[in-house]
């Protein structure tokens, strides 16, 4: 079944049931699984409930799409045999609440070269051409691509199209394509392994694209590119921090969070040259109609030490002459 990907899963509950079957080489049987999950490692899922039986075989059933599991005789076994797996096997550390940065690297490579993940999802960032790549060639090279609803002939249809590449789109009209695409492989991507990044824009809809899984903050990029987009014949160069998020952060492949985070650190830093200009919450979601498209349009706004949600920032030609400038660069 090529939709195998419906619904979101947590990353940190499937190394863990990696991790359990590791330890069993005969393999292990879906009750088995059941018992270890609710009775023994009381396996939760990501809003922290016991897992339920649907949720195990959803587990499981992705470990054995992506690969990383086997069947045999009715038992689940590790695929020791493929080198990846192996790879993976040797960097898992179970028990930690949240993803190493090598787990996450890790999982994005099974679910960047998996077929149906690609075909339903990634090949719409690649350019014309390009249908053999990896995780670093998704990242290296992908383009941003954007998602939105629309009512045609009162039917709930969501489009997904290239942005650079107009004619590379996709029309989701099915749940269960909804349930895969926008609520399981998007959710995988960019919630719960970060190489995908998401800002939604009014009138355009959500734009994604990828990212890379590290780097510092601040980033040297980003401040190069602060430097040099001041004005130096204006006092004042005035930003909208949108605009910046989707410019700069498909240009570097860099996510709102490190973007932010080094604006929020050149805040800090030069207090003196670096205002920023907040905007009210009930503004920055005028369009959203619901409480979860509330969070989702928030997401686009960087959000200060006093809890504000910052729209703009302007930032003064000084900022450009600061002698500690070369010096504060992170090497």
């Amino acid at each position: 079944m090529a939709l195998w990907m419906r619904g979101s899963v947590s990353f940190v509950a499937l190394r863990e049931l990696i991790g359990y079957i590791a330890q069993h080489p005969e393999g292990v049987r879906p009750k088995e699984m059941e018992t270890w999950a609710r009775e023994k490692a009381r396996l939760r899922t990501q809003s922290g409930k016991l897992v339920s039986k649907t949720t195990i075989y959803h587990y499981r059933n992705t470990l054995r799409h992506l690969g990383i599991l086997v069947v045999a005789n009715g038992r689940y076994q590790i695929a020791k045999e493929q080198p990846l797996v192996f790879k993976l096997l040797e960097t898992i550390r179970t028990g930690t609440p949240k993803l190493l940065p090598q787990e996450r690297e890790l999982f994005a490579r099974f679910v960047v070269q998996n077929p149906d993940c690609r075909e339903y999802f990634f090949d719409l960032f690649m350019p014309e051409g390009i249908t053999d790549y990896d995780l670093g060639g998704f990242l290296a090279k992908g383009q941003p691509v954007v998602w939105r609803r629309m009512e045609i002939e009162e039917q709930r249809i969501e489009e997904l199209y290239n942005l650079e590449h107009r004619e590379k789109r996709r029309w989701i009209r099915s749940e269960d394509e909804r349930q895969a695409i926008l609520y399981g492989v998007r959710y995988w991507a960019r919630n719960e392994l970060g190489f995908i990044e998401e800002i939604f824009l009014e009138g355009t809809g959500g734009m994604m694209f990828p990212v890379y899984l590290g780097g510092p903050v601040p980033d040297p990029r980003i401040l190069k590119a602060l430097q040099e987009a001041i004005f130096p014949q204006e006092e004042w160069t005035f930003f909208s921090l949108r605009e910046i998020a989707t410019t700069w952060g498909p240009e570097y492949r860099v996510s709102l969070k490190r973007l932010y985070g080094t604006l929020q650190w050149t805040h800090r830093q030069f207090p003196q040259y670096v205002v920023f200009i907040p905007t009210s919450e009930s503004f920055a979601t005028i369009t959203a109609t619901s409480p979860q498209a509330e969070i989702y349009h928030l997401r686009g706004y960087l959000r200060d030490e006093k809890g504000r949600y910052i729209s703009h920032i302007r930032v003064h030609r000084k900022l450009k002459e600061v002698l500690l400038w070369p010096k504060v660069l992170p090497v």
